[in-house]
């Protein structure tokens, strides 16, 4: 009965038809950001100009400065496309929903770091050491869950937004 409902009032065609554009959205995406970094590192490493060249030791203040805008430009592009995909799912096209989205995605983005990090220094030798074939079982089994625990906070970031955009979606009784 529910999903007669649904049909009716065509909740399901305004979801399926904003997820679309979202995924329109996030494939213009991935087909810009390759040329896009190939010109950023252009840029960075001097072919356009010498004074932007990272490998400058002489390069003044506003130079570094525009250096470092150019190389964050990448990131904050991608994380506003993102971050409008996310808002036009959602349904949440005002200021405050796409600010709210960038946000999301700038922490997801910057919590993966640190815990890749953490991975890498939980495998390495002077811990669980993952590259010794001579471990026990236990320890091959931390390594596992080493291995498999970035992936399943990614995951687990996707479905909160996932079960955010649900929510936000489907009317409510």
């Amino acid at each position: 009965m529910k999903k007669i409902k649904l049909l009716k009032n065509k909740k399901a065609q305004q979801i399926f038809v904003s997820m679309m554009v979202s995924i329109i959205i996030l494939i213009t995406l991935i087909i810009i950001v390759s040329p896009l970094k190939t010109e950023t590192q252009k840029a960075i490493n001097g072919s356009y100009s010498g004074n932007l060249s990272t490998s400058n030791t002489a390069i003044s203040i506003p130079n570094k400065a525009a250096v470092i805008i150019i190389d964050l430009s990448l990131f904050y592009f991608v994380a506003i496309l993102v971050a409008c995909s996310i808002a036009y799912i959602s349904g949440r096209n005002s200021f405050v929903g796409i600010i709210t989205s960038i946000m999301m995605f700038m922490i997801v983005s910057a919590l993966i770091n640190p815990l890749k990090t953490l991975i890498v220094l939980g495998r390495d030798a002077a811990h669980l050491d993952c590259a010794n074939a001579t471990i026990g079982i236990g320890a091959r089994l931390s390594c596992i869950f080493l291995d498999v625990w970035l992936f399943v906070f990614v995951v687990t970031c996707l479905f909160v937004a996932a079960t955010y955009i649900f929510i936000k979606t489907v009317p409510k009784k």
